[in-house]
Parts: C-alpha cells; structure tokens; sequence
C-alpha cells in the first residue's frame, strides 16, 4: 500500500483506547473505512460525501456494526461533527471543495483534542523517473477552437513513420515552467492540439522526453473543476493550510511518490504498486467525463480521442509515469 507508513500511524492512534472515532471525510464506496474496520473493529467509522455510498453487498455485511455513512455537503461546514472523533481521514477531496483553506478549518473542529488529522491530496501532475514534472510552455488543448483532433496514439522512443508524428519536449527543471522544443517542427494552425501532443509534429529523442497525453487530460481537470467553482490549484498550500488553522501542532508534511508506470528495471515492489493503481487511475479518468463535458468546453469526440491517449499510455505502460500525493498530518491543540 502506497500509503502503509502514513495509516500504520491511524492504526496507532486508534489503538489507544477501548472505544474511539474515526470520521471519513469523502469516503466515496467505503473501501478505506473496510480496510481499517478489518483491523480496529472497536472504532466507531463514519463516512461522509455528497452522494451516498455505492456499497456492495459483501462490504455492507463485514462492516456493518462498525461503520455508517451518511450524506453530506462539506462545503456547507461540518457544525454537526463538532468535537467527536478521535481522527479525521481526508483524501482526494479538493476537487469538490470550493474553499480549500476554510474546509480544512471547519475539519480540524470535527477533532477532539489530541486527535489525529490526516490529509492527503494529490497535485494533478505527472512526473517522470526523476520526479521532474512533464510541463511545457504552449497552452493546452483549447477547445474553443470546433476542430476534430486527428492525433494517433504515441509510439514513445521511436520515430514516428508518419509524416505527422510528435514533438518532444524534455520534462521541466525542478520550479519551471519551460520546456525545450525542436526547432525544426511548428504546430499545425488547423490542430487544436498544442505541439507538444502526440501526432502534432517532429521526432522522438528518449521514452521520457514526450509531454504524455495524461498531461494535458489532468490540465483540462484542473481548468474544468476551477471553472466549475473548486479550489483545486490550491493543492499545493495543503501542509501551509493545516498549519495556518492554528489547531495543529507536530505537523508534518511528506511526499508520497505512486507509479503509474514504473522506470525499467524497478524492484517487484513497485510494479506491483504500479498494477494496483493504474485500475484505479483509469476509472479517475472515466468519472470525469461528465465534468469535461460541462465546463471543459469539449465536445464528445474531441473527449473520446484525449481520454483514449491518456488510457493507451497508462495501460501500456512504456513510458516511465509517476504522481505524487501530499500527506499531512497533525494532532490537534
């Protein structure tokens, strides 16, 4: 589990006392709160989300005595909640949070004094084997331009035998923005694609160097859910927000580092991890789908062709692919 350190600490900290609280802050299906009900069963669990819980039949069975969900609007406080549990759970939330900052606030006051907070969200980004992330300085895919896109998938670390192949860019510095280009190769005015997608122009150097088309699919999120009203370019303020709630003390903030695809020559370990969580991955790209649509400006089409590149990449697994999760937590004063 990518996670193991961070909720051996939960683990910890529950076991404390005979009878404790853990709250699930958007706890979609339930599978964390079933996995730690299956080792703390004498923790109450309550899960919280906008919508309810798509629980099947075996979970709701081998949790029920310990565990509730209910349904509920963070972004409307958590008055409710006030001082009752032992620790909070908060993962992958920003993207429906339109407040980031009071949010992790209104969380903290769910805490009893000497609880544990747990906050983890990831930066939208992708990384290569180096943990530089793949940025470039042209625009993404602006769909305000109605033209088709006509990219073929990426046929990373070979040249392409087409006369429309790739551009290259090699992966930022750590803290830029910019991106070396071939100077041989212009975009085509008549793609809506930057140069930089797969099947806009030039020639590969290295399986590392293309900007991947989960690059851009994660940029269109990012614009789509802040269009939408979410605070997720916030993300990474999360270890300054937990701390500036004056609520905490002992904070600490770690990188969390999860392959998509591994680097060649990776240790068992890590393929593993890699195998769990591209599944996993590809239904995060399926679900927003419906957010794209509404406020991405796409149409169905032009959808279909960027989320078939991005799950030809992460299923094929040649290009070396990592993202990172910002882990904080904190007990509370």
């Amino acid at each position: 589990m990518a996670f193991e350190s961070i909720y051996a600490l939960v683990e910890a900290h529950l076991k404390k006392r005979v009878s404790t609280t853990c709250l699930d802050v958007g706890s979609a299906r339930g599978y964390w709160i079933d996995q730690m009900a299956s080792k703390i069963p004498s923790t109450q669990f309550t899960g919280v989300d906008l919508v309810p819980a798509k629980r099947s039949q075996k979970s709701r069975t081998s949790s029920s005595s310990s565990s509730s969900f209910e349904v509920h609007d963070v972004n409307g406080g958590l008055e409710r909640y006030q001082a009752s549990f032992d620790v909070v759970h908060v993962r992958n939330l920003t993207q429906g949070i339109q407040r980031f900052s009071s949010c992790i606030g209104d969380i903290a006051e769910t805490l009893r004094p000497g609880g544990l907070g747990v906050f983890i969200e990831w930066d939208y980004q992708v990384y290569n084997s180096s943990r530089v992330a793949y940025t470039f300085s042209q625009a993404t895919f602006d769909p305000s331009r109605r033209v088709v896109p006509g990219f073929q998938a990426p046929s990373f670390g070979r040249p392409s035998s087409s006369s429309s192949s790739s551009l290259f860019l090699t992966p930022s510095s750590a803290g830029s923005s910019s991106a070396s280009t071939s100077s041989s190769t212009s975009s085509s005015p008549s793609s809506p694609f930057p140069p930089s997608f797969p099947g806009s122009g030039g020639r590969p150097t290295t399986s590392t160097e293309q900007i991947p088309a989960l690059v851009h699919f994660l940029r269109a999120v990012v614009r789509a859910s802040t269009a939408a009203g979410s605070h997720i370019s916030s993300v990474g303020h999360l270890g300054a927000f937990v701390q500036r709630t004056y609520q905490f003390k002992d904070v600490q903030v770690r990188d969390v580092w999860v392959p998509v695809n591994p680097q060649p020559g990776c240790d068992p370990q890590e393929r593993k991890l890699a195998a769990e969580f591209r599944p996993a991955f590809v239904g995060f790209l399926n679900s927003c789908s419906p957010l794209l649509l509404s406020h991405g400006g796409y149409t169905a089409t032009e959808l279909s062709s960027l989320e078939d590149a991005a799950r030809i990449e992460i299923m094929g697994g040649k290009v070396p692919m990592y993202v990172r999760f910002i882990c904080v937590t904190g007990i509370k004063i």
